[in-house]
């Protein structure tokens, strides 16, 4: 099998989520994948089998437990099977196919010079699961005050949304207060399980720019540097509260791995259309 370490949604070269990707070519089992997920230790581990020339079955699993979608991870695997001409390569794009426990999900590779530039994920279809009111034991998981929990322009909640992973949506009044949190990861995992979610997604707005940080310590994730799904999630909001239907999303500030997440929502009829995407850089592989 190849192995391959990863970075995703880099920005300018640098930062960027480790993620692992596993080339599965003989069946492997749900413990086998555990096992090797714990070994090589990143946030998410992808395992991609090639169904077709251009469908790709994958399966997501952290050092604890299997997740239904990772966008990292996919953003990883996908950039590795361009760079590796698994998936060939082409003048200007390529389309495929991943089928996950989140559903069938679209993928664009983007070529230059017949080079891989970029990768563009599908989410799953939004769903909204209510507002969390509980500002007191959220701001305890934060060790800031409940009136730190909102936007300076816009009122919204904390509120529990998922495209393919459910994530606590937490408003920060300012990119200086989002990068100073010190959180307490047991009080976020009680709040997550008690709101039966993966964990918190904070974000904040400021001169135009949004910045994001996310704690899910109940699958052995207490920060990651940048995330997909739960970005996924936030453009849907944004777009929902009429503040923008497309953005380039910073992740990672305060972790001094600063990583740049393209995020865009198309409205169509009664559902929206949600895709995340960005760079990646390829650290090593080995069989």
């Amino acid at each position: 099998m190849k192995h391959a370490h990863l970075k995703a949604f880099t920005y300018e070269g640098k930062g960027g989520n480790s993620a692992g990707v596993v080339l599965v070519e003989d069946r492997l089992t749900d413990e086998q994948m555990q096992e090797k997920a714990a070994e090589v230790g990143f946030s998410e581990t992808a395992f991609v089998k090639k169904i077709s020339e251009d469908k790709f079955s994958l399966r997501f699993f952290t050092p604890k437990c299997e997740v239904d979608l990772c966008g990292h991870a996919t953003i990883a695997s996908f950039y590795y099977l361009g760079l590796k001409n698994i998936i060939k390569p082409f003048e200007g794009k390529w389309t495929g196919l991943q089928t996950t426990k989140a559903g069938n999900l679209n993928v664009e590779v983007s070529y230059e010079n017949k080079v891989v530039e970029s990768v563009c994920m599908q989410q799953g279809q939004p769903e909204e699961f209510g507002e969390v009111l509980d500002f007191e034991s959220i701001g305890e998981s934060l060790n800031v005050s409940p009136e730190d929990l909102r936007l300076k322009d816009y009122k919204i909640n904390p509120r529990i949304i998922s495209t393919g992973l459910k994530d606590i949506l937490i408003p920060i009044k300012s990119r200086e207060i989002l990068n100073s949190i010190k959180p307490d990861f047991e009080k976020i995992t009680h709040v997550s399980l008690l709101n039966q979610s993966l964990g918190y997604h904070l974000y904040t707005i400021e001169d135009g720019k949004v910045y994001t940080r996310n704690f899910a310590p109940q699958v052995g994730i207490n920060e990651e540097c940048a995330t997909g799904t739960s970005n996924g999630a936030l453009i849907y909001l944004l777009s929902k509260e009429g503040i923008t239907d497309e953005c380039d999303i910073i992740q990672g500030e305060a972790m001094g791995e600063t990583s740049m997440i393209y995020t865009k929502a198309i409205h169509l009829m009664n559902k929206y259309i949600i895709k995340v995407g960005g760079k990646a850089t390829l650290i090593d592989d080995w069989e």
